[in-house]
């Protein structure tokens, strides 16, 4: 199939996504060529497309979308255009927010979240933390690399639901959101996914990570700090400055040599948690804490990526 594209081409198992950057009228033309060229490869191969279950998503700005068409009984129907869909896991709209996998993974968690609190009479420390890190958190980090939040509303969305879990706990319920974290060592989600954004950064640089990763980009001059700093890359967009690469490029460059040098995956976690030790239960992101040289910043809650 790849072979009678000129677009990008992904495939996994019998999900395929075909897509070009469009800036003209002659790219969604060649597209629409990609497609009929695809359609010939299934009847050839007899292994027809559903052109019900085929959908367009136009991301980024375009003033006037192109349409497409593929072919159903033999008569061409317009793709329909979808504003939010479920890709691997991950629900993927138009700006590329990622607002709306945030609400329905919210809504996820806070069922199973309701379920265990109906299924207890009374629940205590190590019983909660079993059950909400097994059943209800892995809602709220799959795959957060790729989907972290933009939006400071969006933080607080996925915060409160382990707000709320930690709630539960009769004699922890007076205390303080972060005091109720400390005392269960409980990191906030905030923490864990900037703490995910290290670890990934370290498998790239650290070669357990078998692909080839070209928004990696190592900065070779001789500066202060760890031999595996990344180059600062520039972005005119805010979407782009949330990608994984420019969001946690400052946070990445400061941590120290020691850090950096650890000799497996389980040290480099271990060294980290005990360098970032005060931000484990703070709710403030550590990429919104350095500057651009590793200082700390003394302004709190700036945007992210910036």
């Amino acid at each position: 199939m790849p072979e009678v594209v000129h677009a990008v081409i992904q495939m996994f198992a019998d999900d395929t996504k075909l897509y070009r950057e469009i800036r003209s009228a002659q790219d969604g033309d060649q597209l629409q060529q990609d497609l009929d060229a695809l359609e010939k490869w299934s009847q050839d191969w007899q292994l027809k497309f559903n052109a019900d279950k085929c959908k367009v998503m136009h991301i980024g700005e375009q003033r006037e979308p192109h349409s497409y068409y593929m072919t159903k009984d033999d008569i061409p129907v317009k793709l329909e255009i979808t504003k939010l869909e479920k890709d691997l896991g991950v629900y993927v709209d138009p700006t590329l927010t990622f607002s709306a996998h945030c609400e329905q993974q919210v809504n996820k968690a806070n069922r199973i979240l309701g379920l265990i609190r109906r299924s207890y009479s009374y629940i205590d420390g190590e019983s909660l933390l079993r059950l909400f890190t097994s059943l209800v958190r892995p809602y709220l980090e799959y795959a957060n690399p790729v989907w972290y939040p933009i939006y400071k509303k969006d933080s607080t969305l996925l915060e409160n639901v382990q707000r709320r879990a930690t709630k539960l706990i009769p004699k922890l319920r007076d205390l303080s959101y972060e005091k109720r974290l400390e005392s269960l060592k409980l990191h906030s989600l905030q923490y864990r996914r900037v703490r995910g954004d290290m670890i990934e950064i370290f498998k790239h640089t650290t070669g357990i990570y078998k692909v080839e990763a070209n928004y990696i980009i190592l900065d070779n001059s001789i500066t202060r700090g760890h031999d595996k700093k990344l180059k600062k890359q520039r972005a005119s967009k805010s979407v782009r400055c949330n990608f994984l690469t420019l969001r946690a490029t400052n946070s990445w460059n400061s941590l120290p040599q020691h850090v950096i040098a650890a000799p497996s995956l389980n040290a480099f976690k271990s060294r980290l948690d005990k360098h970032w030790d005060k931000y484990r239960y703070s709710l403030q992101s550590v990429h919104d804490i350095f500057k651009a040289d590793g200082s700390v910043h003394d302004r709190p809650n700036l945007p992210t990526g910036f």
